[in-house]
């Protein structure tokens, strides 16, 4: 058994450091590791049928549709300038627009890259030119954009319980209050370090009239994308429909404010509906990879019996459930310094989920929110964290000559926030489970 677990994961680390896709490297590990039943042909066409055969996988593209919709009818920027008017009179000022709009944007994005391109876009330029410190901006923004895997629809949770069969609007659901908390705890340190270092940001308005009347102004450039989180979650959560279906109202919604806001004529909305579709379907192609090769990679763990050995490993140190979850914390500390958030939950899954869930007893709901939260640290952590080239891009291309360290250093705050996030929701597991115990047909 030992040296079946050393030869997969050695042939894994290798064709992954040779540069082949991920999704391949799960398959072709997966079917070595199935070699070793002389099973080969039965087992592969199975475990991919059964990969396939996921209702809750199809909501992929339409939420991943609906994201790309809503970047190209510009409905992001007017959720900046919306929400710029309402953070004016805080400490920090336009840092605290930056986590506020991400906040809203990730309800209708499902990404964490896209969340971060779309405001940071938007957000960057501004800032530079009102005189911000760089390397804030650069966290707050970088950091803010992860907040596109925790608040809900999230393409990492779909993906998370299609492979591990459980519900998909719980765990929506489950991560609005985390994800909440996470934009307040953002804000705080934004504010803190706006009140004990002034020089980093502009002045901040007063409480006047003018400031009044622009907050109640900017209710119309907020309201398009709130009448399409309030579609989602509001139909997710009363039962009304399932995560796939309200993923097509929702796709369906934003093209129509597209229109009635004037930034698309039926000419443009059809350009713009074939652009988001080719992307769409290059994202959906590359998930559904990972998704395959995972589900091959899994089978072949789960028939050698390798989560098992583990187990009974674990189990003869006598290790409490705290200290087993310990340990799978600093396992995706340490991988997400070298893997992307998507390739790296899928990869460990067959083997931690049966140690949290099954030995450690934790529900599978919470876990999928923690390990959200995990990949979301992964986004922001270098050397290859993806929201941190998407960040250093931006400033590329309005001449800033930025490097990613800075981004990262702007990131580290951030990062000690997520953490601190963890261990709320690690002592105080109602903050994820509470809403979706709540939930019609619970």
């Amino acid at each position: 058994m030992g040296l079946n677990i050393t030869i997969l994961i050695t042939l894994l680390l290798a064709l992954m450091g040779s540069g082949l896709y991920t999704g391949f490297s799960m398959a072709g590990v997966g079917i070595v590791g199935l070699e070793f039943l002389r099973n080969l042909g039965t087992a592969v066409g199975a475990i991919l049928y059964n990969a396939a055969n996921s209702f809750p996988l199809a909501s992929v593209p339409m939420f991943l549709l609906m994201g790309q919709v809503v970047l190209r009818a510009g409905l992001g920027s007017r959720l900046y300038e919306g929400t710029s008017k309402w953070t004016s009179i805080i400490p920090g000022g336009l840092l605290h627009t930056n986590i506020v709009s991400c906040s809203i944007f990730a309800a209708v994005s499902g990404s964490s890259p896209a969340t971060a391109a779309t405001i940071g876009s938007v957000a960057y330029p501004e800032q530079i030119k009102r005189g911000y410190n760089i390397r804030t901006i650069a966290g707050s923004l970088a950091a803010g954009g992860t907040l596109g895997i925790l608040i809900p629809p999230s393409i990492t949770m779909i993906v998370y319980g299609a492979f591990v069969s459980e519900s998909i609007g719980k765990l929506f659901i489950g991560g609005v209050l985390p994800g909440i908390i996470l934009s307040l705890m953002f804000m705080c340190y934004i504010g803190l370090s706006a009140l004990r270092d002034p020089s980093q940001v502009e002045g901040r308005q007063r409480l006047t009239k003018r400031y009044f009347r622009d907050a109640i102004v900017a209710w119309k450039d907020v309201l398009p994308t709130f009448s399409i989180i309030i579609t989602i979650m509001g139909s997710i959560y009363a039962g009304i429909m399932t995560p796939t279906e309200a993923a097509a109202v929702s796709a369906f919604i934003a093209m129509i404010l597209g229109i009635a806001l004037g930034k698309l004529n039926f000419t443009k909305s059809f350009a713009l509906l074939k652009d988001s579709a080719v992307e769409t379907v290059r994202i959906t192609s590359m998930v559904i990879l990972l998704f395959a090769g995972a589900f091959i990679l899994g089978g072949a763990l789960a028939l050698l019996r390798i989560p098992a050995y583990l187990a009974m490993i674990i189990t003869s140190l006598e290790l409490s459930p705290l200290w087993i979850w310990f340990g799978v914390i600093v396992l995706y500390l340490v991988l997400g310094c070298f893997m992307t958030a998507l390739p790296m939950m899928l990869v460990t899954l067959p083997v931690t989920f049966p140690l949290i869930v099954e030995l450690g007893g934790y529900n599978p709901i919470w876990f999928g929110v923690m390990l959200v939260i995990l990949s979301e640290i992964a986004m922001i952590t270098p050397p290859i964290g993806i929201n941190l080239f998407v960040i250093q891009g931006i400033a590329k291309g309005i001449d800033q000559d930025v490097s990613l360290w800075t981004v990262a250093r702007g990131s580290l705050p951030f990062i000690v926030c997520m953490l601190l996030l963890l261990a709320l929701c690690t002592f105080m597991p109602d903050l994820v489970l509470f809403l979706p115990d709540q939930m019609s047909g619970s």
